[in-house]
């Protein structure tokens, strides 16, 4: 039976291991954990909002807490959800699920600011 991709359930090439970071690598954390969908929606538009005053590109793991056996959906769809929209309008530039023992969660890049984001606010005379 195939997946629709022209690919066949034992096809060696397919290994969906290799598209989650285990590694955890990122200039900096912003850890979700413990906070609710509206919470951590806010953290991420701050954190995106703070980037475009940045000159370089970055990259962030956000940490959500892990699935628990019996305790439902976590935030992890929503806002997989939520960044893939980030990436469509280009507010983010590369997005990987991140998983370990301890969290899930997802390793973004974000984008240095546009040189009209970079630049000091003019004071206007009166």
């Amino acid at each position: 039976m195939g997946l629709g991709l022209g690919l066949s359930m034992d096809d060696a090439s397919l290994n969906f291991n290799d598209l989650i970071d285990r590694s955890g690598h990122a200039d900096f954390e912003l850890d979700l954990t413990g906070l609710d969908l509206r919470h951590s929606l806010e953290s991420i538009r701050q954190m995106i909002e703070r980037q475009r005053r940045r000159r370089r590109i970055r990259s962030v793991l956000i940490r959500l807490d892990p699935p628990v056996p019996g305790n439902g959906e976590t935030l992890f769809r929503p806002v997989g959800k939520h960044l893939v929209e980030l990436l469509k309008k280009e507010m983010v530039s590369r997005v990987k699920p991140y998983a370990d023992e301890e969290c899930s969660g997802f390793v973004v890049h974000l984008p240095a600011g546009k040189e009209t984001d970079l630049e000091e606010p003019k004071e206007t005379e009166e």
